[in-house]
């Protein structure tokens, strides 16, 4: 005759299935907590991309959107203008800032213009408003809300100029210092500002010298500037255009190259992210989306 189980055996059992549960139980929150951290991540990356994009297919960078729906200008993501996405993982809309910072600056001794990196029609003008902005920012000029800038720590003493700082809010839904989203503020968290208990937001931001890098292989300048007036010489033949605001694609090495390629039967990939910078004539103008994607 077979025995059956104990009641202190049985006992026993449900002890170690309780435990167990409990132990789960303590778990599911860090867990979830994680999955919304990485979820936030993707997300913030993808409008962080879309951004990229819009600059290569516009020659600018976005204004911001005064309200929610993505269409003005402010302190919102504009994300209807950028093909990206309006919330973080939170269900909160994505803040972002733009340097706004104009500057007088005068191409291979042309007439000075007024330019900033939301008023350039190409990326040659682009890129010379980013080399004046280099040489503004290393003669430490007092800076106010158009000079958006991150820094690493609660230390304000150093900062790193940007030419834009997209923020999730977090899941505590709110903005935490320094990122306040104000009209007299230009100084937000870097992406290697410490979590702590007071700070839970996500950042991520493009600074200039970083997007002279991505943006400008082929458009380079020396130069100098005193104030807000800047004089610039253009190092490379690809800029010959660059006072006029004109884009050639003539110019570009790889435009022929990327036509051939931007084709859905034989590079799948290149066409698709072509269809983010407005189809492959106008992707292909810009000779960094032909080495980026296509090659």
């Amino acid at each position: 005759m077979k025995k059956g189980f104990t009641l202190i055996e049985l006992a026993i059992v449900l002890v170690i299935i309780g435990l167990l549960i409990g132990v789960g139980v303590s778990l599911l929150p860090g867990l979830i907590n994680q999955q919304k951290y990485t979820q936030n991540q993707s997300l913030i990356n993808q409008n962080y991309n879309a951004l990229i994009g819009y600059i290569m297919a516009n020659g600018k960078a976005p204004l911001a959107s005064s309200n929610t729906n993505g269409t003005a200008q402010s302190q919102n993501i504009g994300y209807i203008a950028i093909g990206g996405l309006q919330k973080d993982a939170y269900g909160n809309t994505f803040y972002y800032a733009v340097n706004n910072r104009a500057l007088n600056i005068s191409i291979n001794g042309t007439s000075a213009q007024n330019m900033s990196l939301t008023s350039t029609s190409s990326i040659n003008n682009f890129c010379a408003v980013l080399y004046a902005l280099n040489y503004y920012y290393n003669q430490n000029p007092n800076l106010n809300a158009s000079d958006t800038r991150t820094i690493n720590n609660s230390n304000r003493t150093t900062y790193t100029p940007d030419v834009f700082v997209l923020i999730s809010s977090g899941a505590n839904n709110k903005l935490d210092a320094p990122n306040t989203i104000t009209g007299s503020n230009g100084v937000f968290a870097s992406q290697q500002y410490p979590l702590s208990q007071n700070y839970d937001d996500m950042a991520m931001a493009l600074p200039i010298t970083n997007a002279i890098g991505q943006f400008c292989s082929n458009y380079s300048y020396s130069g100098s500037c005193t104030g807000t007036s800047c004089t610039l010489t253009s190092n490379s033949q690809s800029n010959s255009n660059t006072s006029s605001g004109n884009s050639n694609p003539n110019q570009n090495p790889y435009f022929q190259q990327c036509i051939s390629s931007c084709n859905p039967s034989t590079n799948i990939s290149c066409w698709f992210n072509a269809l983010w910078f407005g189809g492959c004539s106008q992707a292909c103008k810009n000779p960094n989306f032909y080495t980026n994607y296509c090659q």
